[in-house]
């Protein structure tokens, strides 16, 4: 049993998933993005819980997690960067923003800075930004034409909003 449960708000959203999707499991992604949404991240509770509620192994949810980059496994912090690693990108310079951004933050690939405000990822294959490469997402948020100097720039103001 696991010792995760879904917040009020999204058993709410959950029931009306399972009227929608008789099929317990295609009710897996869906569930997935909940427990993101409600925690952040899927922790191994939020695993067996999904297991649990559609009714198949921890281990099959696992190996849904792990396959889409769109599912976290730790937390992130507050602003998420994610470089596009795609080559355009990188023949346009995403090794320099790269290197600006662990430079800046003092972290690596796949890391949190200590204060919890920025995760570092470049796990991101194409943004669809060839045109306007270098690219990136910080969180939702779309960037392209990259460079150093708006790189610091942008994470001075993220900085400075908290």
């Amino acid at each position: 049993m696991s010792t995760y449960v879904f917040s009020p708000a999204m058993e709410a959203r959950f029931q009306d998933l399972e009227k929608k999707f008789p099929k317990r499991t295609s009710l897996v992604l869906w569930s997935l993005h909940l427990v993101q949404e409600d925690i952040g991240y899927i922790s191994p509770e939020g695993v067996d819980y999904v297991a649990e509620r559609v009714g198949v192994s921890p281990s099959w949810i696992k190996g849904v997690v792990s396959f889409y980059s769109m599912f976290r496994e730790k937390p992130y912090g507050k602003y998420h960067l994610n470089v596009c690693s795609n080559l355009m990108c990188q023949l346009a310079g995403s090794d320099q923003i790269e290197a600006c951004i662990k430079e800046k933050l003092g972290i690596d690939d796949g890391q949190t800075t200590p204060d919890g405000m920025f995760t570092y990822t470049r796990q991101t294959e194409c943004l669809a930004a060839c045109g306007f490469a270098p690219a990136m997402l910080v969180n939702d948020d779309f960037y392209e034409l990259l460079t150093p100097e708006n790189i610091t720039r942008l994470i001075n103001e993220l900085q400075a909003k908290g």
